[in-house]
């Protein structure tokens, strides 16, 4: 009698040996000192799969006419890197790119609180796993190991806190590892808390406050000097 159930483990075992090892992609955010945000997405694949390279590119694309485009290739891959740059951190919490949006019950997004010397800013990000049937696992931690899917966040001062899988640059540097929740159907929840520091009220303060010390001091050496003032004999 034929199985259907058997049927459907040698399609998605085929899948997996075709697909596996096919796909790298890797999502930047570089985040400058003075809060400017350049974000950039790398999409690299065989050519089994040019074609979702390709709507990948074009989505990204259709709502960010602006960013600039490049076609990249390594190691037998070809692809594409996008780039969309956001002159502040206001700007890029208000981008529609789904991944950083906030949803009620499950994350909050992009969080920014403006301080006078510093503004704290907060990621409470929810990545939705692949809701399709896992691949059975035998074939699974196979494929895990070869398709490379990072989130990597670049900052100008060391997070104050942070989930990130791996930490480099002194804590400058987070990067998340995504593939494996993709490939199991698990959602990824990014959380990083960092400042951003405002440093030119920091300067006109100290500035202000130079002046003031400086005035303090001249009046105290004012004060101590012998009264020179009256008639003389």
């Amino acid at each position: 009698m034929f199985s259907w159930k058997i049927c459907r483990i040698f399609l998605v075992s085929v899948i997996c040996f075709a697909c596996a090892g096919c796909f790298q992609a890797e999502s930047n955010l570089k985040i400058s000192d003075n809060g400017a945000v350049t974000m950039r997405n790398k999409i690299l694949g065989a050519p089994i799969i040019a074609g979702i390279v390709e709507q990948t590119k074009n989505n990204l694309l259709k709502k960010n006419p602006s960013a600039k485009i490049q076609p990249v290739s390594a190691g037998g891959f070809s692809g594409y890197e996008v780039e969309i740059f956001y002159r502040d951190m206001e700007s890029f919490a208000a981008n529609e790119i789904e991944m950083y949006q906030a949803r009620p019950g499950k994350c909050s997004g992009v969080q920014i609180s403006s301080g006078l010397f510093y503004d704290s800013c907060a990621f409470d990000l929810l990545i939705d796993g692949n809701k399709l049937d896992a691949p059975p696992p035998v074939f699974a931690e196979s494929i895990i190991r070869q398709i490379k899917f990072d989130f990597v966040v670049e900052l100008p001062y060391a997070a104050e806190t942070s989930n990130a899988d791996f930490m480099s640059n002194d804590g400058k540097i987070l990067t998340w590892n995504i593939a494996p929740n993709l490939l199991s159907g698990q959602d990824k929840s990014i959380k990083l808390e960092f400042k951003i520091y405002n440093k030119l009220r920091i300067a006109a303060a100290i500035f202000v406050a130079l002046i003031f010390l400086t005035g303090v001091i001249f009046n105290l050496r004012q004060a101590k000097k012998p009264d020179e003032s009256g008639d003389s004999d």
